[in-house]
């Protein structure tokens, strides 16, 4: 099976889902209540209330909509049999209308609702007169249905309210789209796409990007399709008073209204109003760094699964520049994130070390040093830091022997003798340190508990540390703008929307032109910054440099920022150096690697250092960047993350910008975690986290997909099997790299020849 014939089955197969979905599946819901009931709408003007007191509607030309969706989806699944060009135009006539009449049926629906609501609340504001009750402003309200013809409905709303008529429940409230208008959508565009094949060059394109992201989407669709099965057994069809559901079609309406429902509280949250989306990028931001981690790890063939461990080190470092390193911001500010960076570095260095001196495991050792570091944390924040006499010495003892080890390695002579024989030496080494912690460790007349009184501790019972300095916090997303620190719910002011945009813009723009590989990069530069200008220009034309904005309160930081630039620095590291295909070549072929001149144990050595480097950096955002209750290193420091990374880097197929995009999506989830535990009282966070970990284990078995579409010939280059040949291609030649060789972990039908 290629990509093609994935495409017109999944396509097609859609099409049919779709097509059923339009008798069966609510098309819009056209009231919603607390509890998650509503009164839903079924192709053609069905009306099922399950709330108990919602008036039916009549939307016009709902037929027609009807029949337009189910023509336009049956003529989507026939495409699916005939040839490229006659299947591709069909596709895309079809896709354009099916997507048109989705957005006109439902606008439909809304328009029809609000003048449904404006009745409503005007009825309610002449029965009020009929019989007014002591609260209401009898003259007020006469008034307000005098000038309800000139008024639409939220200024109705807000004059009735004014007028002190009391609204219990707004009827027609927060109407939304259904499953069978959002699955013919889904499926309008997808034809419209696929039918842009029509155009070699937007063929070409979307090839690459199927195969980019068959894997992914796949696993994604199927976490939320085996997903689907738990939220329907878990939670039962919520109801009015005195509300029945009678027959089939209205029970099954219900269901699929409620899993549709649940999964729109589940992403709406975060992706139709800033405060949540800010939300989502706050639990996206350390979820990127411990991906990249792991994908760095991945990409030189190790498994770094010690994230949290240097997750917490990292948190040290950064807290200890942080509280003790006086100076101005623009000085203490970056050595905060340095040493961030240092303290998870270092951390990840040692197995690595491990690992290229005498091959132990580095997924056996980052798990141990997980406990480590853990258990260092809950040292240096404990509230009582007391130890036995003994056990300290043996602490100091260890320390000493540390200390005396790494000083007589910088001896050549000693170096050289232990290098010869390093398992007899490690032995040797083992066995002394054993004999001087018996030696100390045994109990001495006098010896009493000792109390180490570490500085880092914050007075009081709190695990945490002292807070940091001005210096060193990073600022978060409010302040950026203008909002005083401390301010509660949203503030609206002033915004240039320009100096966000045109970055980003200008930043999109330099990438899509890496395509064209005849451009130097001096080039795309300048086009770049020249299209950000241009939008910056047009910006303050439309007056958007000064729009009033509301900014609602978040503790989304600069951390962000970090989290973006260290995407690209993985990007530049691993295919724009010679240095980074060094690391993915040893990743894929040690041997092979090492014969073309590679060092294998410096490359796995640094690749442990820069997985735990992007790792630490995570305190930029908890600790650096205050995303806790304040910016100080606190206990609770959530190591989960770490973990969590190991299945953003599956999701994003290793890549920098596929570890953004997933751990975006992880971020959305979580936050849409505490909406649906609200909305459903049936369904729990442990929902998102069984999705997450289904996520993972599709990933793993690759979305069920068959090789030829996970491992396209096209995407196959050479390397994968005769990699010597293509790494040392004249066994006379000085053994060197070619950075100019393709291989199977390069990004999509890209190579390096234009290094």
């Amino acid at each position: 099976m290629n990509e093609s014939v994935f495409a017109r089955a999944s396509l097609t197969a859609l099409a049919l889902l779709a097509l059923l979905s339009l008798f069966v599946a609510p098309w819009a819901a056209i009231s919603r209540e607390t509890g998650a009931r509503g009164t839903v709408l079924v192709l053609p003007n069905r009306m099922y209330d399950f709330t108990g007191r919602t008036d039916p509607v009549q939307v016009p030309l709902q037929g027609v909509v009807l029949g337009v969706s189910a023509l336009a989806l049956a003529a989507i699944a026939a495409a699916g049999a005939l040839r490229n060009r006659r299947r591709n135009a069909l596709w895309l006539g079809a896709g354009a209308v099916l997507v048109a009449t989705v957005v006109w049926g439902s606008v439909s629906v809304g328009q029809t609702t609000r003048g449904a609501q404006y009745a409503a609340l005007l009825r309610s504001a002449q029965e009020e007169l009929a019989d007014p009750g002591r609260r209401v402003d009898v003259a007020a309200l006469e008034a307000v249905v005098a000038e309800a013809e000139n008024l639409s409905t939220d200024e109705l709303l807000g004059r009735l309210q004014d007028a002190g008529l009391r609204i219990r429940q707004l009827p027609y409230a927060a109407t939304s789209v259904g499953l069978a208008a959002a699955l013919a959508f889904a499926v309008g565009l997808l034809a419209f796409g696929f039918g842009l094949q029509l155009f070699p060059r937007i063929g070409a394109l979307l090839t690459r990007a199927l195969a980019a992201a068959a894997v992914p989407a796949t696993s994604i669709l199927l976490a939320l399709v085996a997903a689907a099965v738990v939220i329907l057994v878990l939670q039962p069809t919520p109801l009015g008073d005195g509300v029945t559901v009678s027959g089939p079609l209205m029970y099954l309406a219900g269901r699929l209204d409620v899993l549709w429902y649940a999964y729109q509280s589940l992403f709406a949250t975060s992706l139709t109003n800033p405060a949540g989306f800010m939300e989502a990028l706050k639990f996206a931001t350390p979820l990127i760094f411990t991906g990249l981690a792991v994908a760095f790890g991945f990409r030189a063939g190790l498994f770094n699964i010690g994230a949290p461990g240097q997750m917490v080190l990292g948190g040290v470092g950064a807290m200890l520049v942080g509280v003790y390193l006086p100076g101005p911001r623009i000085v203490v500010l970056p050595l905060a994130v340095i040493a961030a960076a240092l303290g998870g570095g270092l951390w990840g260095a040692l197995p690595g070390w491990l690992k290229a001196r005498f091959g132990a495991s580095e997924v056996i050792n980052t798990i141990l040093l997980n406990y480590i570091a853990a258990s260092l944390l809950l040292l240096l924040l404990s509230s009582r830091q007391v130890f036995a006499a003994p056990v300290l010495r043996v602490f100091v003892a260890v320390g000493v022997f540390i200390g005396v080890a790494l000083l007589m390695s910088l001896v050549p002579a000693l170096r050289t003798r232990m290098s010869a024989a390093p398992r007899l030496s490690a032995g040797v080494s083992a066995a002394l340190l054993l004999v001087v912690m018996v030696l100390v460790g045994s109990p001495r007349a006098g010896d009493g508990p000792v109390n180490l009184g570490l500085p880092f501790k914050a007075p009081g019972s709190e695990p945490k540390s002292y807070e940091l300095s001005e210096a060193a916090r990073l600022p978060q997303l409010p302040a950026l703008v203008g909002v005083p620190a401390g301010t509660f719910g949203e503030t609206v002011m002033p915004l240039n929307l320009g100096v966000f945009v045109a970055p980003a813009l200008a930043l999109l723009v330099f990438g899509l032109l890496g395509a064209a590989r005849r451009l130097r990069w001096s080039l795309r530069l300048v086009l770049a910054l020249l299209a950000g200008g241009l939008v910056y220009a047009v910006f303050g034309a439309l007056g958007l440099n000064a729009r009033p904005t509301a900014i609602p309160p978040t503790k989304l930081n600069v951390s962000f920022l970090v989290a973006l630039f260290s995407a690209f620095l993985m990007y530049v590291i691993l295919w724009r150096t010679t240095w980074g295909y060094e690391l993915r070549a040893v990743g894929l072929a040690p041997k092979a690697a090492e014969y073309g001149g590679a060092n294998v144990g410096n490359s796995v050595i640094w690749a442990m250092a820069l997985s735990g480097a992007f790792a630490g950096l995570t305190a930029s955002h908890y600790v650096l960047g205050g995303a806790l209750e304040d910016y100080s290193l606190r206990q609770s420091l959530p190591t989960s993350d770490g973990f969590d990374g190991i299945a953003v880097a599956l999701l994003g197929q290793n890549t920098p910008l596929g570890v953004v995009l997933s751990a975006f999506l992880f971020g959305v989830l979580k936050n849409g975690g505490s909406a649906l535990n609200i909305t459903f009282t049936d369904l729990t966070r442990d929902v998102v986290n069984m999705i997450l970990a289904l996520v993972v284990l599709f990933i793993a078995a690759k979305g069920f997909l068959p090789e030829r579409l996970t491992r396209p010939a096209d995407l196959t280059p050479d390397l994968a099997s005769d990699p010597v040949k293509d790494l040392a291609p004249d066994p006379q030649a000085a053994p060197v790299l070619s950075p100019t060789t393709k291989e199977p972990l390069d990004p999509p039908g890209r190579g390096r020849e234009d290094l």
